[in-house]
């Protein structure tokens, strides 16, 4: 027994039927995806530092944002400035995590260890974490250019697994 095939290279019966699996597969890829973007902390996150502006011998406000989390219970992060232009005075928690303690080791000049920890995970989106104060140093002469870096990033969630995060650092520029 022959059967004929279709444009498609299916039979009639089949060709309906292949159809719409191939709609019904077309639109969960489009779909899908973005849903468990936005629900899912198992995509990671991201660590953005603004670009800012300042001038030589004022203080500027630096702050650490996440644009989403669920149940971050943990942060650890190092920081690198150019201590030849800026001195760290503070670091404040915000209104978001102040269910968590803190500790800033600013021994060193041009380094930060930030660990923030607590018992319940926080959550949300775009989310200052830490506000870091800084003072640019006084008499600089023309423009300056220089990044707040953070090369090491560790997010916990309260269930104890690591969340993955990128780092977008920004810059700041200082005008005499």
């Amino acid at each position: 027994m022959t059967s004929k095939l279709n444009r498609g290279g299916m039979t009639g019966a089949d060709g309906a039927g292949g159809r719409l699996r191939s709609a019904a597969f077309i639109l969960l890829l489009l779909f899908l995806p973005p849903t468990i973007l936005t629900v899912s902390p198992a995509w990671g996150a991201e660590l953005r530092i603004p670009d800012l502006k300042g001038r030589s011998g004022q203080e500027i406000r630096v702050p650490l944002v996440i644009d989403q989390t669920a149940n971050l219970a943990g942060v650890k992060l190092i920081l690198h400035y150019n201590k030849e232009l800026l001195t760290f005075r503070e670091g404040v928690k915000t209104e978001s995590t102040q269910s968590l303690m803190h500790i800033i080791n600013d021994k060193t000049p041009g380094k930060l260890i930030v660990v923030m920890a607590g018992a319940r995970g926080i959550q949300g989106k775009e989310m200052t974490i830490l506000t870091l104060t800084f003072a640019i140093k006084k008499g600089l002469t023309g423009n300056h250019a220089t990044a707040i870096e953070a090369p090491e990033v560790q997010l916990m969630g309260d269930d104890l697994k690591e969340i993955e995060c990128r780092v977008k650092p920004g810059m700041i520029v200082i005008l005499p």
